[in-house]
């Protein structure tokens, strides 16, 4: 399965993802999937989201290329962020191919 496969099949399950970004493993919750400038993007929450009212998210919203992620899997048991990126960070993705 493409890593482009997986991360669709993760917003559709609203599933959190494992993967490597420039040789580190990484943790992300992905929110849409298309294109932006002729490239295959995804916009993520990368970090962790405790879901706890008192402990604060501790990632930050990125639009990545796709082809820049290996190893991409599925997680079962780690939380989804739920939090909505703003324009900004949408921005990176002009043609949508699905989102939340």
């Amino acid at each position: 399965m493409s890593a482009y496969s997986i991360l669709r099949t993760a917003i559709e399950q609203k599933k959190a993802v494992a993967f490597t970004l420039h040789d580190k493993p990484q943790v992300g919750s992905p929110h849409a999937l298309g294109k932006g400038d002729g490239v295959e993007k995804v916009l993520m929450y990368r970090g962790v989201d405790a879901h706890e009212k008192r402990v604060p998210a501790q990632g930050q919203w990125d639009c990545i290329a796709v082809s820049e992620l290996s190893d991409v899997k599925l997680l079962a048991d780690e939380p989804f962020h739920q939090g909505h990126p703003d324009a900004a960070q949408r921005a990176g993705i002009r043609e949508i191919d699905i989102e939340l």
